[in-house]
């Protein structure tokens, strides 16, 4: 065959330039890909250490609160062992002195797992940062390698060919394509991994936002639990002059007050359900649910609590929800005003009878502003709180200024947290 067939002096120029670009863009690539990776590894690097520096301290944190935890549960043993001696002046102050040294500990405890949370936040952010970076390296990566493939598949078969002198070079190119599809999948499950750890890591930093509102909230609750626990210590040696026959006298009192207002409710219960058979009246407690009787939502002291300081002389049949004196004190649904009972200087309450066998007990008020055989709706204001010990309608043992309220079903105490929003 002619050799002028082949002789074609600009074709042949521009083939050259193209093979010679095309012979070196694989290693341009491989030095793109290599040079995205360096930084993807450079930046995990840095971020680990911080990661690593973090951890370290949320480890210590987590340290901190094991051996506090364990004080926690020595001064609650030494608690109970006291519950069950007999009932003393000595011992009742020696109860309250060992909560009060647990509560301290407790608020501790909190403060760390406060900062423990933060660190955790801060660590969850770091990593979603850094996931971010390795993300957009990989979409740029990924993005160019498809430009490249779409470059290759935008020539016809014969104009490859023709950029090269022999088979030889074509397959090798044809080998290089089949790499970049299979770098470009690999590099996009790779991106699909990072995007799936993003949105967990992303979780995680709400779960643990979440967390520490939770804390937050648990800390001021045993703050304001501290006050109460120091304001029952402090009555209760102003009442008892640390004198253990009056301390008798008082305990004795108290009890039969107990009794005195669980009878009386009992049977205001039993005569005003048979009164108000059948009236529409009353609020359906199941439907409309209750409503915080204060703004604050700080319990002080829970249902039951095992921790309340007079635990071993009576259960505490409400919760105890932190209050300033005078505190407007709000009626937890449209009910029947049974019993408003004005103590003067002793304990002083209000009870409405609601729907479905549902009762509320309103204790230590300063003020009444109800009459009994009236009715109230949700959200009215029925009195204001007391508990300040020396005040007006606080009783014999009180723990500070708070609103003690009780949901009853059928006469009798429950805890009345599931019925609140």
């Amino acid at each position: 065959m002619p050799d002028y067939l082949f002789e074609q002096p600009k074709k042949r120029k521009y083939s050259v330039d193209t093979k010679i670009i095309t012979r070196h863009f694989g290693l341009v690539i491989i030095f793109f890909i290599a040079f995205a990776v360096l930084i993807s590894q450079n930046n995990h690097f840095t971020s680990a250490q911080t990661a690593e520096e973090l951890e370290s301290q949320i480890n210590d944190k987590r340290s901190e609160v094991e051996k506090i935890d364990a004080k926690i549960k020595q001064y609650k043993s030494q608690i109970e062992a006291k519950r069950k001696e007999a009932i003393t002046l000595k011992n009742q102050l020696s109860i309250l002195d060992d909560q009060k040294e647990a509560t301290i500990l407790e608020i501790n405890k909190l403060e760390i797992r406060t900062n423990q949370t933060e660190l955790e936040i801060k660590a969850n952010e770091k990593e979603i940062k850094s996931l971010n970076k390795q993300q957009l390296l990989m979409k740029d990566q990924i993005a160019e390698l498809i430009r490249q493939i779409n470059k290759s598949d935008n020539k016809s078969n014969l104009e490859v060919i023709l950029l090269y002198d022999n088979l030889s070079e074509f397959f090798n190119y044809i080998n290089y394509l089949e790499n970049i599809e299979k770098g470009l999948q690999a590099d996009l499950d790779h991106l699909q991994r990072i995007t799936d750890k993003l949105k967990t890591e992303q979780a995680n930093l709400l779960t643990r936002k979440n967390n520490l509102v939770a804390i937050k909230r648990k800390l001021e609750e045993e703050k304001a639990r501290l006050e109460s626990q120091e304001y029952a210590k402090n009555d209760l040696l102003q009442k008892t002059k640390n004198s253990e026959k009056q301390y008798q006298s008082l305990i004795a009192k108290e009890k039969a007050l107990q009794n005195s207002i669980n009878s009386e409710i009992l049977t205001l219960e039993k005569s005003l359900r048979e009164k108000l058979a059948g009236s529409k009246q009353l609020a359906d407690v199941s439907k409309s649910g209750l409503i915080w009787p204060v703004p604050s939502r700080y319990i002080t002291a829970g249902f039951h609590d095992k921790d309340y300081p007079f635990r071993n002389i009576f259960e505490h049949p409400a919760i105890d929800i932190r209050a300033p004196q005078g505190t407007p004190v709000r009626a937890a649904a449209s009910g029947y005003v049974a019993r408003a009972k004005n103590g003067g200087m002793g304990y002083t309450y209000i009870m409405l009878v609601h729907a479905n066998g549902i009762s509320t007990v309103y204790g230590h008020l300063s003020q009444i502003n109800v009459k009994e055989d009236t009715y109230v709706v949700q959200g009215e204001v029925i009195g204001l709180s007391g508990g300040m010990p020396g005040t007006p309608g606080a009783g014999n043992f009180t723990t500070g200024p708070h609103n003690h309220f009780e949901v009853r079903l059928n006469g009798v105490p429950v805890n009345p947290v599931p019925y609140l929003p």
